[in-house]
């Protein structure tokens, strides 16, 4: 839900139940009206039976966020540590460059990993890592080209090749895996969903006039409970839920180690 990207996680919660409740409260007022209107009294027209077939397809929007975002999440998780394996592949191949090109690629490739953490725990700085990123890629790649031109075709030479192609294309598949969010139209529905069957249990609670507001607190608590659950998932590197970079942080530990010769 790119649209709440510009609140943080504890706010979108409060605001939320805020809203709800006033939604239930709105609700409880129109079936106090309906009731008047009503010439048998004590009836409403909103039954539990509607309350309780909106809840269920409020339940089921909740359930399909849910799975989707987690799937999103996973993806991200194993893009982690599929570019960790990447530029480490990559680090220990660059050995096999003679000097000066073997210490110029192994920086390159430590201050790569250093940016990629920096913007996964950072979303602000995420643009110029993504920019460094791509400068650090065609920085390797002309390494490449050069030895080629040299004359270095060796067996060796295509698996260095390799392994820095590897990381170029995590590249794209990272950012393409990170960019994936729930869509707009559909984080709209499931909030205006969740408001409308609030304000029809409202509505619904009003037919013996009388609020039961400890009940419709903590309901209020629930609901929006996992609906921010759905919007902490969305969301890749903000929040309390967010990806696991041990994979990258090992990776650097690897590389900063002196004498560390490492396996992929």
């Amino acid at each position: 839900m790119i649209l709440l990207d510009a609140f943080p996680i504890w706010v979108i919660f409060v605001g939320m139940v805020g809203v709800v409740l006033v939604a239930a409260e709105i609700g409880f007022r129109i079936g106090i009206w309906m009731q008047d209107r009503n010439p048998i009294p004590g009836e409403t027209r909103i039954t539990g039976t509607v309350v309780a077939g909106m809840l269920s397809l409020l339940a089921f929007l909740m359930a399909f966020s849910t799975g989707v975002v987690l799937n999103q999440q996973g993806d991200r998780r194993a893009m982690v540590v599929e570019e960790a394996n990447a530029i480490g592949t990559a680090w220990l191949r660059a050995g096999f460059l003679t000097e000066p090109d073997r210490s110029s690629s192994r920086a390159l490739l430590k201050e790569y990993t250093e940016i990629r953490l920096q913007a996964a725990t950072d979303s602000t700085r995420m643009a110029a890592a993504v920019a460094r990123s791509e400068q650090i890629q065609d920085e390797l790649w002309a390494i490449m080209e050069k030895n080629v031109k040299a004359g270095n075709v060796s067996d060796v030479m295509a698996l260095v090749i390799e392994s820095i192609n590897s990381v170029i294309d995590v590249h794209s598949l990272r950012l393409t895996a990170g960019e994936r969010r729930l869509p707009t139209l559909y984080g709209l529905l499931l909030i205006g969903t969740t408001i409308l069957s609030f304000l029809m249990v409202g509505a619904a609670s009003s037919s013996d006039r009388k609020r039961d507001t400890d009940a419709m607190v903590i309901f209020a608590l629930v609901f929006v409970a996992v609906l921010i659950i759905v919007v902490d998932l969305d969301r890749s590197q903000e929040g309390m839920l967010t990806v696991n970079q041990a994979a990258m942080s090992d990776l650097l530990r690897q590389m900063t180690t002196p004498g560390h010769q490492g396996q992929h």
